[in-house]
């Protein structure tokens, strides 16, 4: 999805997000190891704030269309957020996740979020 060949080296950043102390989203940003030392080298130096600090307030930023689905136990994205979680994390079916690619100056940031079953509830009970 980057249009790199396999195994080049990355720059890998993975959050859980919490709503009122509840695990709500899993993160997974990744982007060329290069690019993180030149137009993204922004990622590096997040750490607690949020990835949208960087993304939506340059306009050379342009975003793909979102890619969804349920995951499965071999999808990368589920076996981080497993091991992120351990015992508490829900069966992959239970999981509903979206990527998008963020370009910038022809340099890709793939930003791939997890919803966890309980980001429904807590989603949910914010609703006015």
């Amino acid at each position: 999805m980057l249009d790199r060949r396999a195994q080049s080296p990355i720059w890998l950043r993975e959050i859980c997000m919490a709503i009122d102390g509840t695990d709500s989203v899993f993160a997974r940003s990744f982007t060329p190891l290069r690019a993180s030392h030149a137009l993204w080298q922004g990622m590096r130096r997040l750490r607690t704030r949020p990835l949208a600090d960087m993304l939506y307030h340059d306009a050379q930023i342009t975003r793909s269309q979102f890619f969804v689905c349920r995951l499965h136990r071999q999808h990368p994205l589920y076996r981080s957020l497993h091991t992120h979680l351990g015992v508490d994390c829900p069966a992959p079916e239970a999981v509903l996740a979206r990527c998008s690619i963020f370009w910038r100056l022809g340099e890709p940031l793939l930003v791939a979020e997890a919803f966890l079953p309980a980001f429904w509830d807590v989603a949910g009970a914010r609703r006015p």
